[in-house]
């Protein structure tokens, strides 16, 4: 991957290949949470993402993306460790394809839907923002009407004030959310949020270089330094709520007091595979398979932020049962009580899966977003590589650090009550 500096903390980003039949351009601009509106940010990808001058109604945006062979346009807000992201990502066929010059128009409509929003007299549209604040609010009610999300979400909420504001805008929120903030946010996001853009597929530098700078001017901004957001909690907490559902919903956080820029790495991978990531794992064997205490059970562990989650959908009535065969899983990895065999499949599987990672374009800007991000080469050749020399001992080693810190209960109705 190339990478050209085109102003202070903004930079292009080329990384050519022949894989695929489509170039993928991402924009993808930073500032620390701290720093940042969320609600007005999540505004913000919903009319950005809706329609600009250029293209002012569903229609026009639909003939645009027409005209590029049915590209995919999105515009998406992310969160990684201390990071408010929102990227703006477009997939055009390759031009070469079809004996067109798509590449031109494909960085002609990013600019226009990136630099030119539907903003009149220093408002955006009053009647297209009247209707996302209705969209959003329908669309925040139907997560909460999910009791998998509303329950991952109220875990957030309660586990410690850096999840908490990674968790969904309410609905309060939104209503006093006013245009001024969201126009004020986009405003910050153009001339203070530091930018990389990612160019990924088959293509000539030199002309996709000549085609950003005519199409953007960029300003200096400055340098956001710290990524990772190491979590912690001072002391564990065991939280039940009830609601009119069908289902109790379990979400159990720990914190693995270390991140994918640590050496235990590959190490807290593999025993997070062992533990609840794959079908293979403890926690769907011993839990779903082997007892049938849960309709689904898995864990997923999220590097930039040091925690591991568990969620399941169990009985009520085996709330304390389900709680405490978690548990057990935990302390079996710590003590080394899983097989070398088994050890062996986990490997295989993160090993497969980290390889399938390079067939998708989404999965390789993934992957390059974090080799900038870090400032570290964690590219897919290099993790397989101590993937495969990691052993068992330091699985142990790695798991030991892990602590449960939040067990969050959605009790169905009539139960523990």
């Amino acid at each position: 991957m190339k990478t050209i500096n085109l102003a202070e903390n903004v930079s292009l980003h080329l990384h050519k290949t022949e894989k695929f039949n489509d170039i993928t351009v991402s924009f993808r601009y930073k500032n620390s949470l701290e720093n940042t509106n969320r609600t007005a940010r999540t505004y913000l990808t919903q009319l950005l993402n809706d329609s600009c001058c250029a293209y002012p109604t569903k229609e026009a945006v639909t003939r645009c993306f027409d005209t590029l062979y049915g590209s995919n346009f999105k515009v998406i807000s992310d969160n990684l460790g201390k990071l408010d992201i929102i990227e703006f990502r477009l997939s055009t066929l390759n031009g070469n394809v079809v004996h067109e010059d798509l590449l031109t128009k494909q960085i002609d409509v990013l600019s226009e839907f990136i630099n030119n929003p539907k903003i009149v007299n220093g408002l955006f549209d009053e009647t297209l923002f009247n209707e996302m604040r209705e969209r959003l609010i329908l669309m925040i009610q139907s997560f909460h009407d999910q009791p998998g999300n509303h329950a991952s979400d109220q875990a957030k909420r309660l586990f410690n004030p850096s999840q908490k504001c990674k968790a969904l805008p309410t609905v309060d929120d939104v209503k006093n959310c006013s245009n001024e903030d969201v126009v004020k946010a986009y405003h910050q996001l153009m001339n203070e949020d530091a930018l990389d853009i990612f160019v990924l597929g088959d293509f000539d530098d030199d002309e996709v270089l000549d085609l950003i700078q005519t199409k953007f001017k960029f300003s200096s901004r400055k340098p956001i330094q710290e990524v990772i957001d190491l979590n912690t909690k001072e002391t564990f907490e065991e939280i039940i709520e009830h609601k009119a559902i069908s289902q109790t919903r379990v979400v159990m956080m720990f914190t693995t007091n270390q991140t994918m820029l640590d050496e235990s790495y590959p190490a807290i991978l593999l025993a997070n595979g062992l533990f609840g990531t794959f079908p293979t794992s403890f926690l769907f064997q011993e839990v779903r398979e082997k007892r049938s205490l849960c309709y689904s059970i898995s864990s997923r562990i999220d590097n930039y932020d040091g925690i591991i989650s568990v969620a399941t959908a169990i009985d009520g009535a085996n709330f304390e049962q389900v709680r405490d065969l978690v548990l057990e899983q935990v302390r079996r990895i710590k003590q080394g009580d899983f097989s070398d065999e088994l050890l062996e499949t986990t490997r295989k599987m993160y090993i497969n899966v980290l390889r399938s990672s390079i067939d998708s374009q989404k999965s390789l800007l993934t992957l390059d977003y974090r080799e900038i991000l870090l400032n570290e080469s964690l590219n897919v050749n290099r993790v397989l590589e101590r993937i495969r020399q990691c052993t068992k001992e330091d699985i142990i080693n790695a798991f030991q650090q892990v602590e449960p810190k939040l067990t969050y209960c959605l009790m169905q109705e009539g139960q523990h009550e």
